[in-house]
């Protein structure tokens, strides 16, 4: 990685007490390219440690007071993210070998040779570069098939338009729309638009989170913080620094976590789960929401100096259900991206167009990419007819010579489970609590079945 623009990107941290060598290697690094901060001891470098999302630390092993070994030991029960480079003097090489096993990714002799210090900075950036698009990868990998927008309605082109006008601003921005529609789509297309493109989309359900998990989740914990941390850990805020953070259902979000939330936004600093030292991240989020944060504010639900802090550039994505044009586009696109042989052999008939195209769509697009993944796995050639829709129109049977009432027609039973779910999150005003209450089920549970038949994430 010895670009410029990679450099550009890598922040490094110096932690040596001898002047002249400090001052030169930070005016050498800061002319290749890198944005470089000092520390002349252990005590004040692990400050800075903490204060800071690095890439990389230079570390001097023997320093007055608290000496490298320990300040090294220290920093990677904060974080084991950056990448740490050891400077240490000709009898001190067990001493050197012991940081390696410490966690250290490599060590270098005085008097240090720059070209040398170079080449080693470079190999350790790439590493802790591909460290975190790993992690983030391990995010995501779950989405890769979400991240084309595909639709040719007069109301979605508008809404690309806004987002191709706030993409490149670094104001928050907050999506609204039932759950469904598409709102990470959007998010994602938000990111792709600005000029941290080709930085972390970092994403998280706050509905999946409760007060337990959502700090260490979203903050990250020092060791020692709870029972069974080990070890320091990253969370989400530092894992998208100078990238983009997308919470979802935002309105699901603990209120003693939105304070915290709110701090972040205001300052640019949090503390990890444990800590006692903030952290300062660049992050730019996207918001997103099924439910009126107005209406949750007035509930109580909702702070509402974070609704006003985050409700400033706000896109509405309107419901399949009012976007009609899209959804014999969408139902080709599910069809080529699930399919794997002849995807572009596949046919829908005119029956299931219709049936298709009159549908209500309650689970909006991730119903419809559901419903034609089930189609497509029931069908016994390559063509989408009405009588693999759950929802087709049944065929046309004499009615029985008797005055009884009319039978009700004889659905699958996971169509009953899913209608029934459906109507019980419309009684509780789609609060995932309460429905799984109502349900007699656990919380993890309801959100497995929402996601098979795509109701809810």
């Amino acid at each position: 990685m010895s670009t410029l623009t990679g450099r550009k990107e890598a922040k490094i941290l110096i932690v040596e007490d001898e002047k002249p060598l400090r001052e030169l290697l930070e005016i050498e690094l800061v002319r290749s390219g890198y944005k470089v901060e000092s520390a002349a001891d252990g005590e004040s470098g692990l400050e800075k440690y903490r204060q800071e999302a690095y890439n990389l630390v230079l570390l001097d092993m023997k320093m007055p007071g608290m000496d490298g070994v320990e300040v090294l030991k220290l920093m990677r029960a904060e974080s084991t993210l950056p990448e740490i480079i050891v400077f240490t003097g000709h009898g001190t090489i067990e001493t050197a070998v012991e940081c390696i096993k410490q966690g250290a990714y490599d060590y270098l002799t005085k008097p240090v040779k720059l070209d040398e210090l170079e080449m080693v900075i470079e190999k350790a950036y790439e590493k802790n570069r591909l460290r975190y698009e790993n992690i983030n990868l391990k995010l995501e990998i779950s989405k890769l098939d979400q991240h084309r927008i595909v639709g040719k309605s007069p109301v979605i082109q508008k809404v690309l338009e806004t987002v191709r006008r706030y993409g490149p601003t670094d104001e928050h921005v907050l999506i609204y729309g039932e759950s469904g529609a598409g709102k990470e789509l959007f998010a994602r297309a938000v990111h792709d638009a600005s000029r941290r493109a080709s930085k972390a989309f970092v994403t998280v359900n706050c509905g999946r989170l409760n007060v337990n998990t959502a700090e260490s989740e979203l903050f990250g914990h020092v060791q020692g913080a709870f029972t069974g941390a080990n070890k320091g850990r990253a969370g989400l805020f530092e894992l998208a620094d100078n990238g983009t953070l997308f919470m979802d259902e935002v309105s699901e979000m603990p209120l003693d976590v939105q304070v915290k939330l709110l701090r972040i936004l205001e300052t640019g600093t949090f503390r990890r789960l444990g800590g006692n030292h903030d952290i300062s991240v660049n992050v730019r989020f996207v918001f997103a929401s099924n439910k009126k944060l107005e209406e949750c504010v007035g509930r109580g639900d909702f702070r509402e100096d974070l609704f006003h802090r985050i409700n400033l550039l706000s896109i509405f994505i309107p419901p399949l259900r009012e976007r009609p044009e899209d959804i014999i586009p969408l139902s080709y696109y599910f069809l080529k991206s699930t399919n794997d042989s002849g995807p572009n052999n596949w046919e829908i008939t005119e029956e299931a167009m219709a049936a298709l195209s009159a549908y209500s769509w309650p689970g909006n697009v991730r119903e419809l990419r559901n419903t034609i993944r089930r189609a497509s796995i029931l069908a016994s050639e390559p063509l989408i007819s009405s009588d693999l829709l759950p929802f087709a129109p049944p065929k046309h049977i004499p009615a029985p010579v008797s005055t009884a009432a009319t039978e009700v027609p004889i659905m699958p039973l996971w169509v009953v489970e899913r209608d029934h779910i459906q109507r019980v999150l419309e009684k509780v005003e789609r609060n995932k609590s309460r429905a799984a209450k109502a349900l007699e089920i656990d919380r993890k549970t309801l959100y497995t079945k929402l996601e098979r038949y795509g109701l809810e994430v």
